[in-house]
């Protein structure tokens, strides 16, 4: 999507949410997102965005939190310190909990500032995976898998296709830095042969890569990396005659992907999906979801992964928030108590010192009509 569309999706949906949420203008809990709204990654940042804002409009349309209702306020996540750019929206809006969040280094430099302690501020649902991150604070909950727990999936569904040539691109980050180690680890218990190579993170400096893979001829290659820099890699690899399977970590949203890179390109793509994929209404929670994106979701665009994911995150805060009374200080108590809450298909839990509370994943692939199906 241009950036111009984007822009005028945007305002239509926020006239639209304004005018759905105009009964409850004056909500009494708020829930502070951050998200990256422009730059490489502004495209996932505004899915996260549509995910958590149609779930907290059908909560609202059910009568909010113990009788009160709740205000998203979304803020875009820019480069730099995080927690300069948090602390005066915390100022301003006294929100009752952060959602959201993209990146590892973005999310360890939070913990590291010690914003959440000195404000008793719970995070929910950033979009991370790093293992490392779980036992960074009692503050943080996490409602997506490791990258650990995504990489021994993916892994082991290449190894029982036969395939053990594998290489490994991934950004020169947290994320794929952890994904890369895991990868090292698990290759050698599946005796995998691994090749890996990494280029700049947020970028699309991939060429290297892509020379390396062709050199090094694996039969399968495993992206670790966001949406942008994985439709960089398979374009340009395709387009010089690889011929490996290619599969994503749940970072990449396959929607997206087939859009920027095209029906032809993208098709035979294995995904990972860390939330149920969007078309299996089977799942009670997808059922749900949609019939709530139908409300309060923008009719012209299709629901995707991304969206799905920040709705788990957003649901998950609202059972804290109701265990809480939707205060600030019960917060952390709340969402440590949760255990076993089951969201119609996905089990969440975070009990005692567990801070990843949601071990989902599973393989999906884009056809040749763009849609990622399982």
């Amino acid at each position: 999507m241009n950036t111009f569309a984007h822009s005028r999706l945007f305002k239509a949906f926020a006239a639209l949410l304004v005018s759905a949420a105009a009964p409850f203008a004056s909500a009494d809990i708020t829930v502070l997102q951050m998200a990256p709204l422009t730059g490489p990654y502004g495209g996932i940042g505004w899915h996260m965005q549509v995910g958590a804002q149609v779930a907290v409009a059908d909560l609202n349309a059910r009568g909010g939190i113990a009788g009160q209702k709740v205000k998203l306020v979304t803020a875009s996540q820019e480069p730099g310190d995080v927690s300069k750019q948090l602390r005066p929206l915390i100022d301003k809006n006294a929100p009752a909990a952060l959602l959201g969040l993209m990146g590892e280094d973005s999310v360890q430099q939070l913990l590291d500032s010690r914003l959440l302690e000195d404000n008793g501020l719970a995070l929910v649902g950033p979009r991370v995976g790093a293992s490392s991150l779980a036992s960074g604070s009692k503050l943080l909950f996490l409602t997506r898998p490791s990258f650990t727990f995504e990489v021994a999936r993916v892994l082991k569904h290449l190894s029982t296709s036969g395939m053990k040539n594998v290489g490994v691109v991934y950004e020169d980050n947290g994320f794929g830095r952890e994904a890369w180690t895991a990868a090292s680890s698990e290759a050698g218990i599946l005796g995998i042969k691994l090749n890996g190579v990494s280029y700049l993170a947020g970028s699309a400096q991939v060429d290297q890569a892509v020379t390396k893979m062709l050199a090094s001829g694996p039969q399968a290659i495993v992206l670790a990396s966001q949406t942008a820099g994985a439709a960089a890699f398979i374009q340009r690899y395709r387009a010089q005659g690889g011929t490996a399977q290619l599969a994503t970590l749940s970072y990449v949203e396959g929607s997206h992907l087939a859009r920027i890179i095209g029906k032809k390109a993208s098709h035979g793509v294995a995904v990972l999906e860390a939330a149920p994929n969007t078309l299996n209404e089977s799942v009670p929670l997808v059922r749900e979801f949609r019939a709530t994106y139908k409300k309060y979701g923008p009719n012209d665009v299709e629901p995707t992964q991304a969206m799905m994911e920040s709705y788990v995150a957003a649901r998950t805060l609202f059972e804290g928030l109701r265990r809480a009374g939707g205060t600030r200080a019960k917060l952390p108590a709340a969402m440590a108590g949760i255990d076993r809450f089951d969201l119609g298909g996905i089990n969440v839990s975070f009990t005692g010192t567990r801070r990843t509370g949601v071990e989902f994943a599973e393989m999906a692939v884009i056809d040749r009509q763009g849609r990622v199906i399982r």
